[in-house]
């Protein structure tokens, strides 16, 4: 059985358009990792309700300042959402697996973002202490 994920508004076809609506339709309820450089959050839809795992990671570049970015915005499940929240999952790259999830990847001196729907394992940005 194939599990179905939040709306049009959230998980719609136009993957620009459903960036559009996260930038400001999607309530962060919590924090899991917060680092200037590298963010892990918990986030619903303000529409349907869908929850959602928001990793944001920044590759710093000391000489230009253009600094690299990349988000993995992936919906999840209730017992997910538990596990995560327990710290207890013990792969969040694996959330990809079996399901569509948003990306933005921006490259140093690129002049706007790849924003796309993309499936399979997530390719996470590193943490501050990997």
């Amino acid at each position: 059985m194939t599990q179905s994920f939040g709306c049009r508004r959230c998980y719609g076809e136009d993957a620009e358009a459903v960036w559009v609506y996260y930038e400001e339709g999607l309530a962060v309820e919590q924090e899991l990792v917060g680092d200037s450089h590298f963010l892990v959050q918990l986030r619903r839809c303000a529409e349907c309700g869908q929850q959602f795992v928001w990793i944001f990671g920044e590759a710093v570049d000391w000489q230009r300042g253009e600094d690299a970015q990349r988000r993995e915005i992936v919906p999840i499940s209730a017992a997910e959402t538990e596990a995560l929240s327990n710290l207890e999952i013990t792969s969040m790259a694996a959330l990809g697996d079996g399901r569509r999830h948003l990306v933005t990847d921006w490259p140093t001196a690129a002049s706007r973002p790849a924003i796309e729907w993309a499936t399979g394992e997530l390719r996470l940005p590193r943490g501050p202490h990997s």
